[in-house]
């Protein structure tokens, strides 16, 4: 039997109607995601029976700043855009007549595969895997009311809280698991100079690794879809000016709030208090971010100054995945072999130094290319065509 050729098939978002500021926020988010991860390339601090050495003068200090203006902020900064563009790719289809679940459960296997991929080569703390697979549950939710989707993104909020509390907190180093001491594995794979032998490994801990974030971070990625859709929704961004005391309001209750419950995290471990800041802190923060990237777009001075930053957004996927290929060897044996020979204040500077680098050659790519490499794939195969790849000069 044949099918009719819909008219007006469902394609990515074209460039002229993409807003600046999510990919501005994207691509703040890319930067702060490289400030927490590189801390587990250059040293085994994923791993069960890791503690490290107590840090002294100016790595202290950089171990607080990651902690204090980082950790958790930048991850929940992506779950909250993924949920605000699960809400444009639903009002997109809606409007061409067509259903979400005709292509969106697609675009989610995909993910999954780059991300278990992600995981097994480079990163083991890969969170693709996670958001493809609650992707799924934000299904569900897309046509729930607005006082529904803010009551459950309370009640993940409380999810995540307690699941986190109850392994020991956000700053738990981790037993040993008895027969299998993870960490000299860890160490023998990474400081080695074999490829191969590290790919092993990583396939070894791949599902443990998936499992142990799905455990920590679902509650807070969750509550974060949910705010997304909302937000998207609302048209919080496209009306970005008529939203102005909005984001100061947001920025005037979210400072103290994150301050003192970021501070909450940082300076207690008893697990159900460090736990309640975290929850708390991370999230006040990432709104006091996005609100504050929001109003300085809306400047033209602030405008300029984001526009490179959004084109390392555009292509979030592949700076985010490159970011794991730059620092796999830089600390790994088969690189450089700086593996845990690197301060926190130094890592710092491999932040910056991948960063900087990262803006020009985005701008670059971008002037060439529609898509980042990474995205085009995504885009092709969830789509089933091949996508247009090539600026049209």
């Amino acid at each position: 039997m044949s099918h009719p050729v819909p008219n007006n098939p469902i394609a990515p978002i074209p460039q002229a109607e993409r807003l600046q500021i999510l990919d501005a926020l994207r691509g703040f988010a890319v930067f702060g995601i490289l400030a927490v991860n590189i801390g587990g390339f250059a040293a085994p601090a994923l791993f069960p029976g890791y503690i490290p050495a107590k840090p002294a003068g100016s790595d202290e200090l950089a171990e607080i700043l990651m902690l204090f203006l980082a950790e958790g902020k930048f991850y929940t900064i992506f779950s909250f855009l993924f949920g605000l563009g699960f809400s444009v790719q639903m009002t997109r289809a809606e409007a061409k007549g067509k259903d979400l679940r005709s292509f969106y459960p697609r675009r989610l296997l995909v993910l999954f595969a780059l991300g278990v991929l992600h995981a097994v080569i480079f990163w083991l703390g890969d969170i693709l895997r996670l958001y493809a697979m609650l992707g799924f549950l934000l299904l569900a939710f897309r046509k729930r009311s607005d006082k529904t989707l803010l009551a459950y993104a309370g009640i993940f909020l409380v999810i995540g809280f307690i699941l986190l509390a109850i392994i020991g907190g956000p700053h738990l180093g981790g037993e040993k698991i008895p027969g299998l001491d993870i960490l000299a594995m860890a160490r023998q794979a990474y400081r080695g100079d074999s490829f191969s032998s590290v790919v092993a490994f990583q396939f070894f801990g791949a599902f443990f690794s998936f499992l142990a974030i799905a455990f920590t971070q679902s509650g807070t990625v969750m509550a974060l879809f949910l705010l997304g859709l909302l937000a998207g929704r609302m048209k919080l961004f496209e009306q970005m000016n008529e939203r102005r005391s909005f984001f100061t309001k947001v920025i005037q209750w979210g400072l103290p709030v994150g301050l003192i419950f970021n501070a909450l995290f940082i300076l207690t471990e008893a697990p159900w208090l460090s736990s309640l800041g975290f929850t708390i802190g991370a999230p006040a923060f990432a709104a006091v971010y996005i609100s504050g990237l929001a109003l300085l777009s809306l400047r033209p001075f602030g405008a300029k100054l984001l526009a490179p930053v959004a084109k390392v957004g555009r292509m979030a996927l592949t700076n985010y995945v490159l970011q794991s290929v730059v620092c796999s060897l830089l600390f790994n044996g088969y690189g450089f072999g700086l593996y845990e020979s690197v301060g926190a204040a130094r890592l710092w500077g491999f932040t910056f130094a991948i960063y900087l680098c990262q803006i020009p050659l985005s701008v670059w790519w971008l002037s060439r290319f529609q898509f980042g490499p990474l995205e085009w794939l995504w885009r092709s195969l969830t789509y089933g065509k091949r996508q247009p790849f090539l600026i049209d000069k």
